[in-house]
């Protein structure tokens, strides 16, 4: 076993490629606000992790996460058909920036911990 082969680099590593994703549909959508017939499209970062957290449970080799992109649809749609609302995707793009930074920082105080552990 490798030094960064835990179950919480794995799932570390797995949050951070989710969180990503995340920000790039929510980016699109935000980006698509004017586009007529556009329909936003979300992914739940929650589920994400759970899915991790469960594989590793059953004593898996491999984390298998799943991503699920799936349409908005507690939105109203306006005149042009498009449904994204500026608001709540600038609130959800804030929300998985601050998840990514909530990551980036737990990895660079394991980081931290396994540098001083061998004294560089």
């Amino acid at each position: 076993m490798g030094l960064f082969d835990g179950t919480a680099f794995k799932i570390s590593e797995q949050g951070l490629d989710a969180s990503w994703y995340q920000q790039r549909v929510i980016s699109n959508n935000i980006a698509n606000v004017d586009t007529p017939d556009y329909k936003a499209k979300t992914v739940s970062f929650g589920l994400v992790l759970d899915d991790a957290v469960h594989a590793r449970i059953r004593n898996s080799d491999r984390l298998n996460v799943r991503l699920a992109e799936t349409y908005e649809t507690n939105t109203n749609q306006t005149l042009n058909g498009n449904n994204v609302d500026i608001e709540k995707e600038s609130n959800a793009l804030l929300d998985a920036q601050y998840q990514y930074s909530t990551m980036i920082d737990y990895l660079n105080s394991r980081y931290s911990m396994i540098r001083t552990a061998i004294g560089k």
